[in-house]
């Protein structure tokens, strides 16, 4: 999930890191490394993320809840997680993403709601910068979490890579282009995104999924993110061989979420 430009992106980054120092401040001490670990480890086990998209006719679907989006500004401001959670289950959605970050009019409420809702392995789709993020993301019910390459030097990727799954969790990392390709892989990432929005959060390529899909061997699980706004997209992403795609803006956007996603489902 990436914003406007390197600027836009940085100024995400900068909002979040203060958005975390605050939260930090707060508390009496910072937690431990340790302490973190132990409390995410007595949470509840998630659902199995990469399983539930492999095992179903592909490409799986992961339908995405949000209210904004970069380019398009607000798609449906005032969406009820619950409601939309429902026809998304009920529209064939094989997981779902939840945009918790508040620059997209979202929350943990949100995931916490749509947990409630569903029984679908559910993606925490934010700006994750540290473990603290991914013991709160799993405290509300989240199953997987998405790590952006652009936004993580190495050694802090394979650190929260490492984390998620010692909490039993995954990760779904994001990239852009080959470079960040070799750079999740290298990382240890399993489950990888391509995502067809550029920096700036404007210019959408649909295509470059497609294009990248060699790049990565089959062993990995390929999803390709943003970008689809009709059945001849998704079309496209399922002749190239991706294994699932993350739609968000065209279901939000229709009249009925779910129906849209019910229709798509059909004609892939």
């Amino acid at each position: 999930m990436t914003g406007t430009g390197g600027s836009f992106l940085d100024k995400i980054l900068a909002a979040k890191r203060a958005e975390l120092a605050g939260a930090r401040a707060t508390r009496s001490a910072a937690l431990s490394d340790r302490d973190l670990l132990e409390l995410g480890a007595r949470l509840p086990r998630p659902r199995d993320f990469t399983a539930a998209l492999r095992e179903g006719p592909r490409p799986a679907i992961i339908a995405e809840f949000k209210r904004a989006s970069p380019s398009a500004g607000w798609l449906r401001e005032d969406a009820d997680p619950r409601h939309i959670g429902t026809l998304y289950a009920a529209g064939g959605a094989t997981c779902m993403s939840i945009v918790t970050d508040r620059h997209y009019g979202g929350s943990f409420d949100d995931l916490r709601a749509v947990r409630q809702t569903v029984t679908l392995p559910l993606l925490c789709k934010d700006f994750i910068l540290e473990k603290t993020q991914i013991v709160e993301a799993k405290r509300v019910g989240a199953d997987c979490v998405l790590l952006i390459v652009a936004a993580l030097p190495p050694p802090q990727l394979r650190a929260l890579l490492e984390f998620t799954r010692q909490l039993d969790m995954q990760a779904l990392v994001e990239t852009r282009d080959e470079h960040e390709l070799d750079r999740a892989m290298a990382a240890g990432a399993r489950l990888i995104a391509v995502n067809a929005r550029d920096l700036d959060g404007v210019e959408i390529d649909v295509g470059r999924a497609a294009r990248l899909r060699k790049l990565v061997p089959d062993s990995f699980t390929y999803v390709a993110e943003s970008g689809v706004h009709s059945v001849d997209d998704a079309i496209r992403l399922r002749d190239a061989g991706v294994d699932a795609i993350l739609i968000g803006s065209y279901l939000m956007e229709a009249a009925n979420p779910g129906e849209a996603l019910r229709q798509l489902i059909l004609q892939l």
